[in-house]
């Protein structure tokens, strides 16, 4: 398969930071880890390919673990567009609600993170360049203008709404 010039162009686009998500990377909150959401991840492939233009195929879905906590699945999901196959190796765990809830939400996890790696391979609108260590994805461009700087500190004011202040500070801080 051949893709359009227009493909071509929209896939060798560099992705949009707004476009990106951050999770922390670990309990501690030490560091964050990029990714692109599942629905994104869909929402670009209608894009580029078409709604007719692309399918997406489960072809290996196991169960891993289980504990008091958790439930593990790993999956396999198969990309293909026209003539290209794409493979992605995804793993999902279930930790709320009952036995069928851990499960239920362990498969859709695990097939939505094996068919985002899948995409990944047709290039950055899928999330490609967020394995990139130096992160230029996020460095700033010079056509968008810069938003202006979220002031940290409480204001100078003493009394009552200083510690309000304070406050809501540390709960965006503790959020971001």
């Amino acid at each position: 398969m051949t893709f359009s010039d227009k493909q071509v162009q929209l896939l060798n686009e560099p992705i949009k930071k707004a476009n990106v998500s951050t999770r922390w990377g670990d309990k501690k909150q030490t560091f964050q880890l990029s990714y692109v959401e599942g629905w994104h991840v869909i929402k670009e492939a209608n894009r580029i390919f078409g709604f007719g233009g692309w399918s997406s195929e489960t072809v290996d879905l196991k169960f891993i673990s289980e504990d008091s906590s958790s439930i593990t699945y790993i999956a396999r999901v198969k990309i293909t567009v026209g003539n290209v196959v794409k493979e992605g190796v995804g793993a999902g765990h279930g930790r709320m609600g009952g036995i069928g809830d851990k499960h239920e939400s362990a498969i859709k996890e695990a097939e939505t993170d094996a068919r985002k790696r899948a995409f990944m391979q047709f290039g950055d609108q899928f999330g490609l360049s967020l394995y990139d260590k130096h992160q230029a994805w996020a460095k700033e461009s010079s056509t968008p203008k810069a938003k202006p700087a979220i002031k940290t500190e409480p204001p100078k004011a003493k009394g009552e709404g200083e510690a309000l202040t304070r406050q809501f500070i540390a709960f965006v801080k503790k959020t971001k």
